[in-house]
């Protein structure tokens, strides 16, 4: 009996001890294979894809992010369709930023983009504007702002006629006058009368004045000459308003030149941009064959000899009879 009591005993003990190492083992084990099973989850989804790619030409990249903005897609899909669809678009843009090429074929190409006024043609250009392009491309693509048709041309123009850079702003004043509208003479009558313009861009609005057609552009310059006292401002407004039909300013060419207080020597450049004036300005000139200033005769018939360098010195009065 008492060998039996001692092997209960020791049963028990060993349950005792080995139970809970059994049941440490077992969720080991259990714990084990879970850690595995995951892994070999992820793995058989990152071949999917892999599998998906064979035979085609497209790399084994993981698919794409749905769009959520198609209609942002859409406009931007369609807006490199009609790129590829504008071929001289595309020629003009190269022929532009290509500093290899003479400036005069580059700044027609920017003039002929303007005139395009696509949108596509619109960002060349701003493109060109905010490199290192060559200021008179630039100058060229402000001028043929004026042309074009894109909505945005005329506030772009109206940046680049206050900007620093000289030659463009000449450029943008050009584009202006090509505009011709009640904005156009508003625009150039202010940089015309503003001390704060430089005077390069000041004679340059004079000179777009002059090619606008609007009367309102000839009231500024026939304004001009009787408040703005710069010499060279001056000489530009005479140039501008020689630009003008003659018919148009005949009359302001009269007194301007009958008038006691212009000096001399501005009427002679009154008189030598008359002659480049459009119209039928040879019998007007002729009436200051004699007149009391010497200078002024001189002009007049220097201004007459090459309007008509055919017509033999004695059908001109001589200098020294006409004193």
């Amino acid at each position: 009996m008492k060998s039996n009591v001692s092997g209960d005993s020791r049963k028990r003990i060993r349950t005792k001890v080995l139970l809970p190492v059994w049941l440490l083992l077992v969720a080991a084990i259990i714990a084990f294979v879970f850690a595995r099973s995951r892994p070999k989850a992820a793995d058989k989804h990152s071949i999917e894809p892999a599998n998906s790619a064979v035979g085609s030409n497209i790399s084994s990249t993981p698919a794409p992010t749905p769009n959520i903005f198609p209609s942002l897609h859409s406009a931007e899909s369609a807006r490199a369709s009609e790129f590829e669809s504008e071929p001289e678009t595309a020629r003009l843009r190269s022929i532009m930023l290509d500093d290899s090429l003479p400036l005069r074929q580059r700044r027609e190409a920017a003039r002929g983009l303007a005139k395009i006024g696509t949108d596509e043609a619109m960002a060349a250009l701003k493109s060109a504007l905010t490199n290192n392009t060559a200021p008179f491309v630039k100058a060229a693509i402000a001028e043929g702002l004026g042309q074009s048709p894109n909505a945005e041309a005329p506030e772009l123009l109206h940046q680049l006629v206050t900007g620093k850079d000289q030659t463009v702003a000449r450029g943008a004043a050009r584009g202006f006058a090509a505009r011709g509208d009640t904005d156009a003479v508003n625009t150039l009558g202010k940089l015309l009368f503003s001390d704060q313009t430089p005077l390069s861009v000041r004679t340059e609005s004079a000179l777009a004045l002059g090619d606008v057609s609007s009367p309102s552009a000839q009231d500024l310059l026939t304004k001009a000459i009787s408040q703005i006292q710069d010499d060279d401002v001056q000489e530009s407004v005479i140039d501008g308003l020689a630009r003008r039909p003659f018919s148009d300013t005949e009359e302001f060419f009269r007194n301007y030149l009958n008038s006691p207080d212009v000096p001399s020597a501005s009427k002679v450049l009154a008189i030598e941009s008359i002659r480049d004036a459009d119209g039928d300005v040879e019998a007007f000139l002729s009436n200051y064959l004699n007149d009391a200033n010497p200078e002024v005769r001189a002009a007049a018939k220097k201004a007459l000899d090459f309007l008509d360098p055919d017509t033999p010195p004695a059908a001109a009065p001589s200098l020294s009879a006409q004193q």
